[in-house]
């Protein structure tokens, strides 16, 4: 296979997809890792955790909420008209599992049970992201759908700097 065929910002139809999405995931994920990354060092150092801890879940129910939740409202119900309803169950357990995660390292007893759940969330946010980029965009594409026009003027699916 060639390296285009592994390039999320390849779509299956050979056109690209909107850059601007794959960069806006590019940052959120890069968000969430430098917070966990934040998290799971002041726990592994023996400092206090809880300001790191604090940081990564407004972040998360911040930026990545707003991204998540408009996923759903917009690409998920079109997945549904054009039939793909198997996958977007798959992309809502995703979803639903990442909800629970910011619970438990919102609510963990101990910095590193925080920790480990934070691990595991970043872990599943990036699966999440790479199947919403190699798998639902290419299906709404095969279906006829512009992406594209589905997420203009849309920030919290393209970030705040849209004009790229």
């Amino acid at each position: 296979m060639s390296q285009a065929e592994h390039d999320p910002s390849n779509r299956r139809d050979g056109s690209p997809l909107p850059s601007v999405t794959h960069h806006h995931h590019a940052e959120l994920w890069s968000g969430l890792a430098a917070r966990e990354a934040a998290l799971v060092n002041a726990v592994a150092a023996g400092q206090d955790h809880e300001q790191p801890r604090r940081a990564l879940v407004d972040f998360l129910r911040g930026e990545v909420f707003a991204h998540l939740q408009t996923e759903e409202m917009v690409l998920y119900n079109v997945a549904r008209g054009v039939g793909a309803h198997a996958l977007v169950a798959a992309l809502e357990l995703d979803h639903k599992s990442l909800l629970s995660l910011v619970e438990h390292i919102d609510q963990a007893a101990t910095g590193l049970d925080a920790a480990l759940s934070a691990r595991a969330l970043v872990m599943l946010f990036v699966l999440r992201m790479e199947k919403e980029e190699t798998v639902l965009i290419p299906t709404l594409t095969e279906a006829g759908v512009d992406v594209s026009i589905l997420i203009a003027g849309r920030p919290e699916m393209l970030g705040t700097d849209q004009d790229r």
